[in-house]
């Protein structure tokens, strides 16, 4: 544990000013948006919709982010990520507050769609932003300290929303519908103070050398053929992996409801409990990638998961279900750091952006494709066939992608940018 520690606090001690301020940029959003994640699939359920028009409204999301996240990388790499990330976080605020009060059919799927969007423009900046303030050396723990920030912001938030929804309700004797509203309005105040540490972002020197030299687009395949083949993979991995995904992590909180008739303030606890336990494996993360190396670390954390996965499909139990989702979200999480870690040694920094904007783009076109499946699966099937199938046709893709995973990147098929610089 001293050990950990100690290499934990040299790690901090040779963090930028720039890359400081971004944690307490990335606390204060996920604080906020755990709060709205968590309650706004349930606002939408108390407001007499049913579980396809949860779909709906996730598939609108996704799709819209799918379309805008390759443009906004590719801002990104022109622009820096200062100015996108202001541009995208304003819109963001004024989206989601737009998605609180509105309660009509199509103006929910119209706000859900531009808030799917402003979302993306944001993340689209996350990934280039930390590697290009960084250095090869830094971003396993870089990655894996900043994912886990998010999982205690969530777990902050949505442990934060699930207690207000029933406090608001029950305590100060507000409607179901007034009290979700009220919460999803907090949860929006607390991201927007993220604009403060934001506007206090300096721009890197790889930034402005981005900025005088851009590429030229019928020069990026013939200079970074390898950066270009290396995006190629990922996003078809991606595409399966988010597919797989998008039929189950979408409604886990409608899933505890629905199967379980579980309170709001015990599915808040519960998702808490699972982004707890995923930071917990995000900050132990780096010395699994010591021992077996970055790529193994991915294949062995995902297969791991699968049985929990399994666990929580076929559980009529309460407790054994939350027990299979908490060992499943982290040890399916906790390989994303080592995931990103070798997109961006593989990519050259000038395309970072589109590197990771096509991931988060193909991410969100999974769950938009896998949306109606779902949903569809446990409308046909019920809450609980229908969602023991979703979550086994999600074990299955999630297996296959471990293994193109292992056989692309296994066999050091390609040269790290950085190592070859």
């Amino acid at each position: 544990m001293s050990n950990l520690l100690h290499e934990w606090k040299l790690q901090f001690q040779g963090y930028s000013r720039n890359l400081l301020l971004f944690f307490w940029f990335n606390f204060v959003w996920n604080l906020g948006m755990g709060m709205f994640g968590l309650v706004y699939n349930l606002y939408v359920k108390s407001l007499g919709y049913d579980q396809t028009m949860v779909g709906n409204i996730v598939g609108m999301s996704s799709l819209a982010a799918a379309i805008i996240l390759i443009p906004a990388g590719i801002m990104n790499d022109r622009f820096g990520p200062k100015r996108v990330i202001s541009f995208g976080l304003f819109f963001v605020i004024a989206a989601l507050s737009a998605r609180s009060l509105i309660e009509a059919r199509e103006g929910m799927l119209v706000t859900a769609f531009l808030g799917g969007m402003a979302l993306a423009i944001v993340s689209a900046t996350i990934l280039p932003f930390m590697a290009n303030n960084s250095t090869p050396q830094q971003r396993v723990h870089l990655f894996s300290f900043n994912m886990a920030l998010v999982m205690v912001a969530n777990v902050i938030g949505i442990a934060l929303g699930g207690v207000l929804c029933d406090f608001f309700q029950f305590m100060i004797g507000l409607e179901e519908i007034r009290s979700m509203r009220s919460t999803l309005l907090i949860g929006i105040g607390l991201a927007a103070l993220g604009v403060i540490p934001m506007l206090m972002f300096e721009k890197t020197e790889q930034e402005l050398q981005a900025r005088r030299e851009p590429l030229q687009l019928r020069h990026i395949w013939k200079v970074h053929k390898t950066s270009m083949q290396v995006i190629g993979i990922f996003i078809l991995l991606g595409l399966l992996t988010s597919t797989a995904g998008g039929m189950i992590v979408p409604y886990l909180n409608v899933y505890f409801e629905d199967r379980f008739a579980a309170s709001k303030t015990a599915i808040g606890m519960i998702v808490a409990l699972g982004q707890g336990a995923t930071a917990l494996a995000f900050l132990i993360g780096p010395m699994i990638a010591k021992r077996y190396g970055e790529v193994k670390s991915v294949v062995y954390l995902q297969l791991s998961s699968l049985p929990f996965l399994l666990i929580t499909a076929f559980s009529s139990s309460f407790y054994l279900s939350s027990g299979g989702y908490l060992f499943r979200q982290a040890l399916m999480n906790a390989a994303n750091p080592f995931y990103n870690s070798i997109k961006m040694s593989y990519v050259h920094r000038s395309l970072r952006g589109l590197a990771s904007s096509s991931g988060e783009a193909v991410f969100n076109l999974g769950w938009f494709l896998a949306s109606p499946i779902s949903t569809g699966l446990v409308l046909r099937y019920g809450p609980y066939y229908g969602y023991a199938y979703a979550f086994c046709i999600t074990a299955v893709v999630y297996t296959i992608t471990s293994i193109l995973f292992l056989v692309f990147f296994g066999k050091n098929r390609f040269k790290s940018i950085e190592e070859s610089a």
